[in-house]
């Protein structure tokens, strides 16, 4: 509550200093859940204080524990710049999330723009951000041979495909092939493979064999109770990715990471080849037991990494306190350090409570990652009609350029009232990253169309929207080129969607046939199974200046029911006087055994 008060007071200690123009506002937002629980889902507390051509805001956000985030904001006009800035905190986690600062001043006939945006962590890092800033850049990169020191890890892996393995699954070997035990692997789960076919082509993996390629996600192990040394158990280090922005032939875009490690590093499996030499092993805890006697010492745990009681090349660490460790299943995030010496008994790796050294719930090496946190400068010139963005960044490593941007606007092209607007980015990773073309006020057959043509590297969107007498509409297609080496292979198609307007009302449909691609490129989520939105909204005059808002959302999807309707969610907004408004929403679930997921009601009131 500490930075609520302070927002309080900031606005409160200013008001009555004199200054000219002053002036006190604020919103207030609050949302209730009546259903399933009765309690508060959010509520929002805005205050404004307006003086001398300065806006200071203070938003505070709460939940139904309290206060949760905290902003404070600052714009106007001193002099001839524009200002804008903005910090945001966790008030529960009690840290700091995100800031932005900016100014903005007249240059001759055009104008030049100076923005800082710095974030403290990726998990802050929106959706909105990515469309304006691009991925997430700080990510550490790592050789596949040295992926196994960073299990629980999310960067990137890099390295040569030199095999694969197709069943209902698909599995990329890289750098040595199956069945190397030093193998790394990446996995894509069944369901996934035709969502990389459409954006790589049929049987793309046979393509990539002799290729280096990157892929970005959390480093995992994989048990197998065979195969490995005296044909018994080994892990394996791997990275499962979903999307096909995971998987890239073009290299990887991070940053080199560091590692210390203390002394020689073994895998679990490998230890029982090294009785009477002390050892840095790691792997992951399959079970804990005791307190019992184990080897003669009783009262103690035993403590199995790598495998069970079958896994004779296993690890037995027999220690007079239980650690406090999370046991892992086959495939896992999580690996012990065990410094000691090995006595092996009966073919197994032990390391007798005498022998013991020291342990460490993690990896054996320090990782030598980036911060975590990000800081864009961003400079901003603008000369109608031309607009030039350039980004630099910083991962805590130093500033260095990352972006370039241009765009043309609303030029005169060909005849006939058609205007014509284009934009083309470059990256310091990938060299020409995206590029867009519209086109305004292209007539066919009496209508008026525009067009949309979008192109990234991983992603291809057209989008027409044509005009016609008491209405508007909009077809988009969503989709990816595909490429055969240089010649052209088609166009993959995610889905498309079509909007209309009439008047008041609004409707749109979006058909998804790789719902996690059209994410990527919507702002419509969809749930497991789902595979299509239907939106209806309608927007109309209510009392007292205001306005009335409704709308109807529908999900389809194979767990639907009646027509295979899945998901549903209902919203109504109505003004009650020119500074109230109240609203009721829920959303009904039918893949559910009770569909309710939940029923606000909430008002928001200006003051």
């Amino acid at each position: 509550m500490a930075l609520l008060w302070i927002g309080l007071a900031i606005v409160v200690s200013l008001a009555p200093l004199g200054w000219a123009s002053v002036y006190v506002s604020g919103n207030w937002d609050f949302r209730l859940q009546l259903l399933p629980t009765l309690r508060v889902d959010e509520s929002g507390l805005t205050l404004t204080l307006t003086l001398a051509g300065l806006e200071i805001e203070s938003d505070s956000t709460f939940s139904h524990d309290g206060l949760r985030f905290q902003s404070f904001d600052l714009s106007g006009d001193l002099g001839r710049l524009d200002l804008c800035g903005r910090i945001s905190f966790h008030a529960q986690e009690t840290r700091y999330r995100k800031a932005r600062a900016s100014v903005e001043s007249q240059v001759g006939a055009g104008t030049v723009g100076l923005s800082l945006d710095h974030w403290s962590a990726s998990g802050e890092y929106t959706s909105s951000d990515r469309d304006k800033f691009g991925p997430w850049p700080c990510l550490n990169t790592v050789s596949w041979d040295e992926a196994w020191r960073y299990i629980g890890r999310t960067l990137y892996v890099q390295g040569p495909v030199v095999g694969y393995e197709r069943a209902s699954y698909l599995k990329l070997y890289v750098g040595r092939d199956h069945p190397d035990l030093e193998r790394f692997e990446v996995y894509v789960s069944s369901s996934n493979v035709p969502k990389f076919e459409a954006v790589f082509g049929p049987r793309f993996w046979e393509g990539l064999v002799g290729k280096t390629i990157c892929v970005q996600g959390m480093v995992q192990g994989f048990r197998r109770t065979s195969g490995g040394p005296r044909n018994e158990g080994y892990s394996a280090a791997k990275v499962a990715v979903s999307s096909s922005s995971g998987l890239s032939a073009r290299g990887c875009c991070g940053y080199p990471a560091g590692l210390s490690c203390p002394g020689t590093v073994i895998r679990w499996y490998e230890a029982h080849r090294h009785a009477g030499e002390t050892m840095w092993i790691q792997g992951p805890v399959v079970s804990i037991t005791g307190p019992a006697t184990y080897h003669g010492y009783s009262g103690h745990f035993r403590v199995r990494i790598g495998g069970g009681g079958t896994v004779n090349n296993r690890v037995e660490v027999i220690m007079p306190t239980r650690p406090g460790w999370s046991t892992v299943g086959t495939s896992y995030s999580r690996e012990v350090c065990v410094v000691g010496m090995v006595t092996v008994i009966g073919g197994v790796a032990v390391v007798l409570p005498p022998d013991l050294i020291t342990t460490r719930d993690g990896p054996c090496c320090e990782a030598g990652l980036l911060p975590g946190h990000f800081l864009n400068h961003r400079v901003r010139f603008t000369w109608a009609p031309v607009t030039v963005t350039v980004d630099f960044g910083d991962c805590g490593t130093g500033a260095t350029f990352r972006r370039l941007a241009t765009e043309i606007g609303g030029l005169p092209f060909l005849c006939c009232g058609l205007l014509l607007s284009a934009s083309l980015a470059f990256t310091k990773c990938r060299g020409a990253e995206e590029l867009s073309v519209s086109t305004q006020g292209l007539r066919v057959a009496g209508l008026t169309f525009d067009l949309d043509l979008r192109f990234t590297l991983d992603s291809k969107t057209v989008s027409i929207q044509p005009a016609w007498g008491g209405g508007t509409g909009c077809v988009t297609l969503y989709g990816n080129i595909l490429w055969d080496g240089t010649t052209l292979g088609g166009f993959a198609i995610y889905g498309w969607g079509i909007s209309c307007t009439f008047d008041r009302v609004r409707l749109r449909l979006v058909k998804a046939i790789d719902p996690d691609e059209v994410e990527d490129m919507t702002d419509v989520t969809f749930y497991k199974d789902e595979f299509e939105y239907l939106g209806v909204s309608y927007t109309g005059e209510g009392c007292c200046g205001g306005t009335v808002t409704a709308s109807t959302e529908l999900w389809f999807g194979t767990k639907g029911r009646l027509f295979g309707l899945q998901r549903v969610r209902l919203e109504l907004e109505v003004p009650l006087t020119a500074a109230a408004t109240a609203l009721a929403k829920g959303q009904w679930n039918f893949a559910k055994a009770s569909p309710l997921e939940w029923f606000d009601v909430g008002w928001s009131v200006s003051f």
